[in-house]
């Protein structure tokens, strides 16, 4: 096995037992419902295969360490479950903790929870996913609009002049599928002017959706130059629809995030590129942004946590490995 084989292997391991221990956290935060916490985390997703999130929950970990704090960390399954999350949110509300860190599934669902927390007085801060509303104190997150420009540049770059090329995003009112969309065509446009987007398509977030949605499109456009897909659920599925169908390395594609199996198609080239985000600093510095408003100190209205696109031949690099495999730097 080659060092960067051996590097996904060791790197799978870790992501391996990181799982197991974030199954055993969500068990607790949901017994410890009943008790009245500083603070209360609210993700999109507590499900540890989700690999984003998993590197969420370790800053957050790492920040509540240092700063003494002992974040309960609650959400629903998936992330296409937005009414369950609005339930969720509701409860956490009405149990008034100190602060709330909240990822939100939906741009508008959200604001009238986040308007009555900050009206109880509750302190609130939302990371990687915001909400239309200037109730939240800060917002932590990837500038998705530039992130979005960084993947349409590269994809721009690399299919022909006059290439047809499609969008799979995965939830159609989350604010990071709405800018990532938005920096996307604009710098696609500005890179290829005369080639054509055939459409943008919606996942829900659901693996299978996404498999077949890049599969149909094979079937109806086999002349497809490239596709962008717009977070690690719908990546995965494209690369993998791409490589089943036989158009590995004819249709392009750019991703985003670093879970191991986009790491993998990186590797082998079925991937071209990955706008890969920091989800560490983001859970860091969530807890740290909230425990400055605790002590009474003015906090950045935005804060961006920042994005690095990567290519096979720069995903070795110092600074892409430490983004690539984060639970490596620990051990």
């Amino acid at each position: 096995m080659s060092r960067r084989g051996r590097v996904v292997a060791v790197a799978a391991l870790c992501l391996a037992a990181a799982a197991g221990a974030l199954i055993a956290g969500s068990v607790v935060s949901a017994n410890a419902r009943e008790s009245r916490a500083a603070v209360i985390v609210v993700l999109k997703s507590t499900n540890p295969n989700m690999e984003f999130w998993k590197i969420v929950r370790s800053g957050i970990e790492a920040a509540a360490k240092e700063w003494g704090v002992q974040p309960q960390i609650v959400g629903p399954w998936l992330e296409k479950d937005i009414d369950d999350q609005v339930r969720i949110m509701r409860e956490v509300v009405l149990r008034r903790p100190q602060g709330i860190l909240l990822a939100a599934s939906d741009y508008n669902a959200l604001v009238p929870l986040a308007l009555k927390a900050r009206a109880a007085g509750i302190k609130l801060v939302t990371i990687d996913s915001g909400v239309a509303s200037s109730a939240p104190e800060s917002f932590i997150a990837t500038d998705n609009i530039q992130a979005g420009r960084k993947a349409g540049r590269e994809l721009g770059r690399i299919v022909p002049p006059g290439a047809k090329v499609a969008i799979i995003s995965h939830i159609q009112e989350v604010a990071t599928a709405i800018d990532r969309e938005r920096g996307f065509r604009e710098a696609f446009a500005e890179a290829n002017p005369t080639a054509t987007i055939v459409g943008r398509y919606f996942a829900f977030n659901d693996y299978d959706i996404a498999y077949d949605i890049t599969r149909r499109l094979l079937r109806e456009h086999p002349d497809l130059g490239g596709i962008v897909a717009l977070n690690e659920m719908t990546t995965r599925a494209a690369a993998n629809g791409v490589v089943d169908a036989g158009y590995a390395g004819r249709v392009k594609i750019v991703g985003f995030d670093s879970a191991v199996d986009e790491i993998k198609r990186l590797e082998d080239g079925t991937i071209e590129a990955l706008v890969v985000q920091k989800p560490f600093n983001m859970g860091y510095l969530g807890i740290q942004t909230l425990v400055e408003l605790f002590r009474g100190k003015r906090v950045a209205k935005f804060i961006d946590t920042g994005s690095n696109l990567i290519r096979r031949d720069t995903m070795y690099t110092t600074e892409n490995e430490k983004l690539l495999f984060p639970f490596m730097q620990t051990r």
